[in-house]
């Protein structure tokens, strides 16, 4: 078993695959921590989470755009536009 660190991932899917397969990782064998951030940025953030989820051994620190969409999700609190990508800052 190898195992992979990525981060910020922001809701970009098609990097994420890219570095998936790019990698070699072996989403059966291979162990990949995330390190935060899968949320806000661009709008495929379902489609990574569901990615991530295919993972056999992922292991995932919360980062602070993560709390933002769990916040809003959970309580309908927290900026609405850092969760849908439109944030400024």
């Amino acid at each position: 078993m190898k195992t992979f660190v990525v981060g910020d991932i922001h809701g970009a899917y098609r990097v994420l695959l890219q570095c998936v397969e790019r990698s070699g990782f072996d989403r059966k064998k291979d162990r990949l921590i995330v390190i935060g951030d899968v949320c806000d940025g661009y709008p495929e953030v379902r489609q990574c989470i569901d990615e991530l989820l295919k993972i056999k051994h992922c292991d995932l620190v919360i980062g602070n755009h993560d709390m933002w969409a769990l916040d809003w999700a959970l309580r309908s609190e927290g900026p609405r536009s850092k969760l849908c990508g439109t944030s400024t800052s």
